[in-house]
């Protein structure tokens, strides 16, 4: 887990929003994928083990876009604070 975390830090936000146009919308017409997948969830209608993976496979680039920009915000708002080092002293 830490090496995924890592990559998607040294990652630029640049790579996540391509794969978001690419991947995570395509196709585009008559509406994107992803969102036709996401209706018919809560729709129940998501049924068959394909459409399952069909919706990981469009979702897994909008999970890593929003995990990179929250990992953002957080190291830009909320930034480590250095631990004093009793060998210090």
């Amino acid at each position: 887990m830490n090496k995924l975390i890592a990559w998607i830090d040294r990652t630029p936000v640049w790579l996540f929003v391509l794969l978001v146009a690419t991947i995570g919308l395509s196709p585009y017409v008559p509406e994107p994928h992803i969102v036709e997948k996401i209706r018919w969830l809560f729709q129940g209608e998501l049924t068959r083990p394909l459409d399952i993976v069909d919706l990981i496979f469009h979702a897994v680039p909008w999970l890593l876009l929003g995990l990179k920009l929250t990992r953002e915000v957080w190291h830009e708002y909320f930034p480590r604070v250095r631990q004093p080092n009793p060998e210090d002293r």
